[in-house]
């Protein structure tokens, strides 16, 4: 197995061998790694995004002994945007159905049928009507930004996508036409907290036993859906522990249990009471339970982005903004630190 994380100064590989987690291998050193990816194929993806140059796309085939550049997605020239980073990589694999897409800032989905080769925008998202209140999402961005994609795994034709600021996304045509679909969800920070559009998702994940069920980790809480995306129930910790946050993972097995590493609140963005704690649930949120040991209890300042917090089977891994990195492989009893020197974490991805 083998623990990739992006960080701002490059791609950050461990490996266990004989049984023990080492550093086997730092890759576009000093670059930023925006995003990462590992198709069925076992393909991998590394989107940089560089201050100057721009967006940049790579891949490798053989687990990054090397990588050739690819185009990047770039937007019709008489669209009025121009990409200005990449934040998501994601796959589609259905019978013989290939795909890749790209999820950008300014938020757009584009998609590749030919591995990347060319890649085309989904431009009935770009142009949805609602388009003009969408706001601007991290980093201090004017522009939305596309971070999450969900695809259907027996439809095709089925994409969810969650865009910061403005929502939840579905389509069932491939992307032709969209409807918002955050029925439930609240936005405390908007004069009218139930609005269609307007809500700042930070991560949505498909549960793979079944599909109805979607949990999401929101700017104003945990929520999660039974039927599909169509509405969404706040799943919070009643206690107000869990509650805010970025990075979400979930069990592959029971649709019940799932994982986050909150925050204190929006405007304090560190652990809660300076004690790192990832949070667990295993009866659909009814009740969160910290899970610390061998993290830091006190002067903890880690923040963990929405794709830096990976789970296969027991091992888990998530990084940090202040470049930490934590592993545990008993489902998050216990923990041991990887690296407390590392640039911040983007990104972090298990492969077997």
């Amino acid at each position: 197995m083998k623990l990739i994380t992006g960080t701002d100064k490059g791609l950050i590989i461990y490996e266990k061998i004989t049984g023990v987690w080492k550093l086997s291998d730092i890759q576009f050193i000093g670059m930023p790694v925006g995003a990462f990816h590992q198709d069925g194929n076992g393909i991998w993806w590394v989107a940089i995004n560089h201050k100057h140059w721009g967006p940049k796309l790579y891949s490798s085939s053989n687990q990054g002994e090397n990588y050739q550049e690819v185009s990047a997605p770039r937007f019709d020239t008489s669209s009025p945007y121009s990409l200005k980073s990449i934040w998501s990589i994601a796959s589609q694999s259905i019978g013989p159905i290939k795909r890749l897409y790209i999820g950008t800032e300014p938020a757009a989905l584009f998609l590749s049928e030919n591995n990347g080769t060319s890649f085309q925008e989904l431009s009935g998202l770009t142009a949805h009507k609602s388009r003009p209140t969408w706001q601007g999402g991290g980093k201090g961005s004017n522009s939305p930004f596309l971070h999450t994609l969900v695809t259907h795994p027996e439809d095709s034709n089925h994409l969810t996508v969650g865009i910061s600021c403005a929502g939840v996304f579905q389509s069932q045509d491939l992307g032709n036409t969209w409807k918002p679909s955050n029925q439930g969800l609240k936005s405390f920070f908007l004069p009218n907290s139930e609005i269609e559009v307007g809500h700042d998702p930070h991560i949505i994940l498909r549960h793979p036993k079944d599909s109805n069920v979607l949990w999401q980790q929101n700017h104003c809480g945990i929520y999660r859906s039974a039927d599909g995306g169509s509405s969404w129930v706040n799943v919070s910790d009643p206690d107000g522990q869990a509650v805010y946050g970025f990075a979400m993972v979930i069990d592959a097995e029971d649709v019940n249990t799932a994982w986050v590493i909150p925050a204190q609140s929006d405007d304090l963005r560190y652990p809660i009471h300076n004690k790192l704690a990832v949070y667990k649930t295993s009866n659909a949120g009814q009740s969160w339970q910290a899970q610390s040991n061998g993290l830091p209890q006190e002067a903890a300042f880690d923040l963990v982005l929405r794709a830096s917090f990976d789970r296969i089977k027991q091992t888990m891994a998530f990084g940090s903004n202040n470049g930490n990195l934590y592993l545990s492989e008993d489902n998050g009893e216990n923990w041991q630190v990887l690296s407390q020197s590392l640039s911040s974490v983007r990104t972090v991805c298990l492969v077997d």
